[in-house]
């Protein structure tokens, strides 16, 4: 065969395994590259892998979905591009995003001498209407009632880097070492984790767009805030507060809660508070401190009202995620 057959029949057959979504993998290879993709179905939820190595021309993979669905995409190594090339969505190396879509077609778009290693979850609506629903009647954010009244979004273009929490659960999920039904409930439940690390992080980038342009905020406003968030970011296990907040950035107290707000979509001690509760998820998961060790490393005095704060934020509680690390672990 021609090398341009050849490179459309790799193409057609990539489209058509991501399309179908059936279980399946596919592995091939010619003289322009290597090509490997699997679908892994469970019950309500859906594992694709890719990992794409091409040194010819470009390439573009058809494919399409005719079913509502989150997509949780996250980027391991190299580019992940899609849909149109003069205008394409991309998804960095180490990053990842959150869309809903209740149809889409588009295609998978490989550059000469590109790489794409990513992992993505298709979740249905009998996945994820139960955390969501819990999660609502927990906090006023909107991006949880945007998935569960199916509002479509995307934020390929808006990625976020993957922090230690993120790439420790799908380090878990790509090791699993197990399989039948330990293994669904093993993937389901890091899954369930992910979803929960992305509503926080994507909020106020799906939902607070409106109030990005306040009048009140000046531009010089907006970089500290965004000191402010970075500083968070870095330094989420040091003692802070409001008031040692505003004085180390030279910004009075009610701006720093009204701006972060409107920029971030969420208070700047419950950021905080969340920065800190996903870390002790990655403890969790990665150590073996104690729960109350953990409780104590991320500020919290009280084991107890650390448990609170981890359940409400993440749906199980700590001993939930130890117990059932040992459980896999043991067996």
């Amino acid at each position: 065969m021609k090398r341009s057959e050849v490179k459309a029949d790799i193409e057609s057959s990539l489209g058509s395994l991501l399309t179908k979504a059936q279980n399946a993998k596919l592995t091939t290879s010619a003289d322009f590259g290597s090509f490997f993709c699997s679908i892994e179905n469970f019950d309500n939820f859906t594992v694709v892998q890719r990992n794409f190595e091409n040194f010819g021309e470009p390439m573009s993979i058809p494919f399409s979905c005719e079913e509502p669905n989150v997509q949780m995409i996250f980027s391991l190594d190299g580019q992940s591009a899609f849909n149109d090339r003069f205008d394409p969505f991309l998804l960095s190396p180490l990053s990842h995003c959150i869309n809903f879509f209740k149809y889409y077609e588009c295609w998978n778009l490989l550059d000469a001498n590109s790489r794409q290693h990513d992992i993505t979850f298709r979740l249905k609506k009998s996945f994820y209407t139960d955390l969501i629903s819990s999660y609502l009647s927990l906090s006023e954010d909107r991006l949880p009632g945007m998935i569960l009244y199916e509002k479509e979004f995307n934020t390929i273009n808006q990625h976020v880097s993957a922090d230690a929490g993120v790439l420790g659960i799908l380090k878990n999920i790509l090791d699993c070492p197990f399989k039948g039904e330990m293994r669904s409930v093993f993937i389901r439940e890091h899954v369930r984790a992910l979803l929960t690390l992305q509503l926080f992080h994507f909020n106020p980038i799906v939902s607070g767009k409106e109030n990005r342009h306040d009048s009140k905020i000046t531009k010089r406003d907006g970089d500290i805030l965004q000191d402010v968030k970075d500083y968070i970011d870095n330094h989420f296990l040091d003692p802070a507060s409001l008031e040692t907040l505003s004085k180390h950035f030279g910004i009075n107290e009610f701006k720093l809660k009204y701006g972060f707000k409107t920029l971030f979509d969420t208070s700047p001690m419950r950021y905080l508070q969340y920065k800190r509760l996903e870390y002790s998820l990655f403890l969790l998961r990665q150590s073996d401190k104690s729960i109350k060790e953990i409780a104590d490393a991320v500020g919290y005095s009280h084991a107890a009202n650390f448990t609170t704060a981890f359940t409400k934020t993440f749906g199980n509680s700590p001993l939930h995620y130890r117990t059932s690390r040992e459980v896999y672990a043991a067996s």
